[in-house]
């Protein structure tokens, strides 16, 4: 089985009178001129049409001379907007500005992009804000600290002996 993987084996087939050197030449470069057309085939319908790449660097972004646009996005919790970036076929360039307050993030992104990101771009802010609103379990913690003291409290104080004697 791994000897028929390895070997390759290619069948041309040509009419001819008389076989010779010359006309197996011509057959073998035929052979050739039809892969090099098929390789560069490939190659223009992968210029013409590339594949999704996601995330990016600015200078792949560049290469198609379209025009770049950019949002600029304040929260250290980048990775989630690249989640939906990718979710909506999105491609992109993070560039990270150190300033001296707290890290901003500029995203690239390509000009015909705009609608599409603007929606992607919507639904980060809407699950941050979400997250923001939500209380710490910190928070939760005390309410529940609170709670039991006033139960307790509630709680007639022969019942409070009752129990510590027992």
């Amino acid at each position: 089985m791994e000897e028929e993987i390895s070997h390759r084996t290619i069948t041309l087939i040509v009419q001819t009178g008389k076989m010779t050197g010359k006309v197996f030449l011509q057959t073998i470069q035929k052979y050739l001129d039809i892969l090099k057309q098929q390789q560069q085939q490939i190659t223009r319908d992968k210029q013409l049409h590339p594949a999704y790449q996601g995330r990016m660097t600015i200078k792949k972004l560049m290469k198609e001379r379209s025009g770049l646009s950019n949002i600029e996005i304040h929260d250290e919790h980048i990775h989630e907007f690249e989640r939906i970036a990718r979710r909506y076929g999105i491609e992109y360039a993070i560039k990270k500005e150190r300033t001296k307050e707290s890290p901003h993030y500029l995203v690239f992104f390509r000009g015909k992009d705009t609608d599409v990101l603007q929606t992607a771009f919507n639904e980060f802010v809407k699950k941050r804000l979400k997250i923001q609103e939500r209380p710490s379990l910190h928070e939760k913690l005390q309410k529940l600290k609170l709670q039991h003291k006033e139960r307790v409290a509630r709680v007639p104080e022969k019942v409070q002996r009752r129990e510590v004697v027992r």
